[in-house]
């Protein structure tokens, strides 16, 4: 499923928030108005519309909640400015978010294991004095190192370099600046 709807919303919200028109807490705010059905972005996992849900929101929302610090109010100004690497992945995400095609990368959990780790796994992470979470580490990063293979991670989150282009192409503003007419 595609939401439209939900996903111009979630870029506007993306693009206010990372060139700090809006705190952090407004863009939350605004993300539980507009795109959670009331869920904070970290949470939105749990509820039952993420599991129906069009593919790209809950990535989305991931990706958002690494921009900022959730313990204090601030926009992403001063010393708190995106770099421009992280300013380039945000301009695709907003460019996906505008288009009508379907997110074809397959789930990755990007948190840290030791967020989901069960008491016994706590438990066993001490007696191994860490070891067990460095295993844990480690098997992530292999399958996160797998999981960019399956299509042009340069370009996440679209899939290919022709779903990139072509959306580029649709992209009024863009075409007129990428043909020099601006």
């Amino acid at each position: 499923m595609i939401d439209i709807e939900r996903r111009k919303k979630l870029a506007l919200h993306l693009r206010h928030l990372s060139v700090g028109l809006i705190s952090n807490d407004d863009f939350e705010e605004n993300l539980m108005d507009d795109v959670t059905y009331g869920w904070l972005p970290e949470q939105y996992y749990r509820s039952e519309e993420a599991k129906s849900d069009d593919k790209i929101i809950q990535p989305m929302l991931e990706l958002c909640w690494g921009l900022y610090d959730d313990t204090r109010n601030h926009k992403l100004k001063g010393t708190d400015n995106l770099p421009k690497e992280s300013l380039k992945v945000i301009a695709r995400c907003i460019l996906f978010l505008q288009s009508s095609q379907k997110y074809e990368w397959p789930y990755f959990d990007t948190n840290n294991p030791l967020f989901k780790f069960s008491l016994g796994e706590i438990i066993l992470t001490i007696l191994s004095l860490g070891q067990y979470y460095r295993d844990k580490r480690k098997e992530k990063e292999l399958a996160y190192a797998e999981f960019q293979k399956l299509g042009n991670f340069e370009i996440w989150p679209f899939l290919n370099e022709q779903q990139y282009k072509e959306q580029l192409e649709l992209q009024l503003f863009l075409k007129a600046k990428l043909s020099g007419t601006i």
